[in-house]
């Protein structure tokens, strides 16, 4: 595997709030992530960086694990990472609303495993195919799903940005979990919501399959494209180094 990445402040914001992450333990075993610390909460970036930190302290020391014994440990991991910085954050912060979104790949053997909460993405990509494998966390995206508004009508609907679900926010949490063949992919990509606020899937498909530095590929374009928010891109080139 080949790891691609980029993060950057943006043209519109005073303090880049994403954190772009990736980890390996002690027999290469990877964790992946973006971790998007919400704006308007108090020290986004601070709570970004927490969760990063925390998952790359516990995971970096471990040894191998079998694919079911792996989705376990992580997903324990987010649990008790969401609560360490639910505390932290009530000793703090004067309101007690530190935040961040977080979506994760993780990857064991022939396995992968993505967890997301919040609005920060993950996608599969083959060569005429990508498919948005995480779900939003998001009230438009509630409103979409009960059929009140279009896919087009929440990409301009005033409250788009208003998340449902992050790390930070309630002492208790769980992620969404989905499970993956490896071999079925080419890439997987992880975003933050600054390239999607801008880029449909087809255009980041393009950017990917046509772009030698992926990440940087998709999130200058998404710079041009007048993105509002901080802009981060993880790409995970699955084939590299197949004869």
């Amino acid at each position: 595997m080949n790891f691609y990445e980029k993060s950057i402040c943006g043209n519109f914001r005073g303090i880049n709030e994403d954190t772009v992450s990736i980890i390996k333990n002690n027999t290469d075993q990877t964790i992946a992530l973006i971790a998007d610390g919400m704006g308007g909460h108090e020290q986004g970036e601070v709570a970004s960086q927490f969760v990063a930190t925390k998952i790359k302290e516990k995971f970096e020391p471990t040894n191998y694990f079998k694919p079911e014994d792996g989705e376990k440990f992580v997903r324990d991991l987010i649990i008790q990472t969401n609560r360490e910085l639910y505390d932290y954050s009530s000793q703090n912060t004067s309101e007690k609303n530190m935040g961040t979104t977080l979506v994760l790949a993780a990857f064991f053997d022939e396995m992968i495993f993505i967890f997301n909460i919040g609005d920060s993405r993950a996608y599969g990509l083959k060569r005429y195919e990508i498919r948005q494998i995480t779900n939003d966390h998001t009230f438009v995206n509630m409103l979409v799903e009960s059929g009140e508004i279009t896919k087009d009508e929440a990409k301009t609907h005033p409250q788009k940005n208003i998340v449902t679900k992050a790390l930070g926010t309630n002492r208790l949490i769980q992620p969404d979990v989905f499970r993956l063949k490896n071999h079925l992919y080419n890439y997987i990509l992880l975003t933050s919501d600054g390239v999607t606020d801008v880029l449909d899937d087809e255009s980041i498909k393009t950017i990917v399959f046509e772009s030698d530095n992926k990440a940087e590929a998709v999130v200058k374009r998404a710079e041009e494209l007048e993105s509002k928010d901080n802009i981060s891109a993880l790409v995970i080139d699955l084939k590299a180094g197949e004869v």
